[in-house]
């Protein structure tokens, strides 16, 4: 998923919705409370904008997922390691040479209206997403590999083939060949069950899908949607007959937080019990004996990278001007006085934690004289004749807009003079899947545990996520291979082969790989984390 993905607006409106809320502390003060506390029973975490949609199978951002995955689930979902059986109640039974998949369903699992999820609702949820008409962004990167699922989505056929309803309790799921990452797709929002009685309730959309809102938003999951209040807050509330029993929370309050300093002076005051931490408050807090121990680190699976649209500007076809430009870039600097050594310098596409990372591998270093070099090879001598660039990036994230500071005073000491462009996240995204950046800083964070999501997902010719115009027949047979490739280590080395092949290309520059950096109250318990990011909070308590 690219991410983080969500909807800004300005400061002032996140001032303006909390400012009845009474504000104590200052950032980097070392002071924990300051007049409030914790609220026994209800999880306070913001979210920095109002959620991009309330439909899982439009759902395109990291920060929305976080919510939903709390109101939704499917058949299989992940743990802290490893894909297990959530709908489903075992991993399912492979057959037909790997491409069949016959799951059943547990017992005693209902969505939030009381009615009992059947097979059926699994099957409508499926086709829904790939429906032409509800025109989901996302639906073909997580569902394609379905029999009839391309044919449907395009409107040329009626039904979605490689879906099959056994009986009310088990549903088999055909695929056009053996896939070891297809498991991990089905766990992404698109295969989340919705319930169709609740779904047609909604209105329609101009092309006739019936659409998803926080009127109509009813699932499974172990909370159930309460209060919405656009750019304010989100509250989910626990639902009863959760299949796994109660959560333990009672409540989860989402306050829609656009400003960093204002979440912090919350935080604080202890009105939220955990925040991103800024790098900007980082050291000082460190430091600090009351604040130290609050301060929590997540590894991720995630790239955050520089991208070089060739679609949107011709001069990029050059590799040597994308050669240029990742010579340009000390990504030394940027890791140290930017994000203060938190966060490892990126060499190649693959993050760790995802099977295929190597940790030798070398990219594109920094070299501004073989940069100045490559530009006179291209026809852009000290960059003269090179089109004005853009570099965009998704407003009020301090550790982007820095980035994109140094990363333009590094591309004009070789010549190449960039412009800045800090927008709103929403309108960013929809350039984003149009094509339109020139150059954009940007995280794509695994939506599974697989070198596919990065390497064909988002760089193979085909690939629905890539936006950068790639196209390199060999790295697309490399990819090709090894999606088809059941062994596990030559899937492996076909990727790294491919791998190689596109930090040498360049229509990436890799620059860091992602850590979460939070603070967190003592007070919070039970927190279930992934590579991924925080697993729903069903053990999560207020003690």
């Amino acid at each position: 998923m690219q991410t983080p993905r969500i909807l800004r607006r300005s400061a002032l409106l996140a001032a303006l919705s909390l400012s009845l809320l009474p504000l104590a502390g200052c950032p980097g003060g070392g002071k924990s409370g300051g007049g409030f506390g914790k609220a026994p029973g209800v999880l306070r975490y913001p979210l920095t904008a109002n959620p991009t949609t309330f439909d899982p199978a439009l759902v395109q951002d990291g920060p929305t997922i976080d919510m939903l995955q709390n109101v939704y689930e499917g058949l299989v979902g992940y743990d802290e390691t490893k894909i297990v059986p959530l709908l489903a109640a075992k991993m399912p039974v492979l057959s037909n040479g790997g491409k069949t998949y016959t799951f059943t369903l547990r017992d005693g699992v209902t969505f939030h209206n009381g009615r009992a999820v059947t097979a059926e609702d699994l099957k409508y949820s499926i086709t829904r997403s790939l429906d032409k008409a509800l025109n989901s962004p996302v639906a073909l990167n997580y569902l394609n590999d379905i029999e009839g699922a391309e044919a449907f989505a395009k409107g040329t056929a009626k039904e979605v083939t490689g879906i099959k309803v056994v009986d009310p309790k088990t549903i088999q799921i055909t695929i056009v060949a053996p896939r070891a990452y297809f498991l991990g797709k089905l766990t992404y929002p698109t295969a989340y069950a919705v319930a169709r009685e609740e779904v047609e309730k909604g209105q329609k959309n101009t092309a006739g899908a019936f659409e998803i809102t926080e009127k109509n938003a009813i699932g499974c999951g172990p909370f159930k949607l309460g209060e919405v209040v656009p750019r304010s807050k989100v509250t989910l509330v626990a639902f009863d007959k959760y299949w796994q029993g109660k959560p333990k929370l009672a409540k989860i309050e989402r306050p829609i937080i656009l400003d960093g300093k204002t979440a912090r002076n919350l935080y604080d005051s202890g009105q939220l019990d955990y925040i991103a931490e800024e790098k900007s408050n980082y050291e000082q807090d460190s430091k600090s004996d009351a604040l130290k121990g609050e301060i929590k680190l997540w590894d991720r699976a995630a790239t955050f990278y520089l991208g070089i649209n060739q679609t949107n500007l011709p001069a990029f076809k050059d590799k040597k001007v994308r050669q240029a430009i990742a010579h340009a870039i000390d990504k030394d600097a940027i890791v140290k006085d930017v994000l203060l050594g938190v966060n490892q310098k990126a060499e190649g596409v693959l993050p760790k934690g995802i099977p295929g990372f190597d940790p030798n591998l070398k990219g594109l270093s920094y070299d501004p004289e073989l940069s100045k070099k490559l530009l006179v090879e291209a026809g852009f001598p000290e960059g003269k004749g090179l089109p004005e660039i853009t570099l965009s990036f998704r407003e009020q994230v301090s550790d982007l807009r820095k980035t994109g500071e140094v990363v333009k005073e590094q591309l004009s000491k070789v010549g190449i003079k960039a412009n800045l462009q800090e927008m709103e996240w929403l309108a960013y995204l929809k350039l984003n899947n149009d094509n339109k950046h020139d150059l954009f800083h940007m995280r794509w964070s695994a939506d599974y545990i697989d070198p596919q999501n990065f390497l064909s997902l988002l760089l193979a010719s085909d690939g629905p996520e890539n936006h950068v115009g790639y196209k390199n027949p060999a790295y697309d047979a490399l990819c090709k291979q090894a999606d088809a490739e059941s062994d596990p280590a030559k899937r492996l080395a076909l990727y790294h082969q491919a791998e190689i092949m596109v930090v040498d290309d360049a229509p990436w520059v890799p620059i860091y790989f992602q850590k979460d950096l939070e603070l967190m109250k003592p007070w919070v318990s039970g927190i279930r984390d992934s590579l991924m990011g925080h697993l729903p909070h069903v053990t999560t308590e207020i003690k």
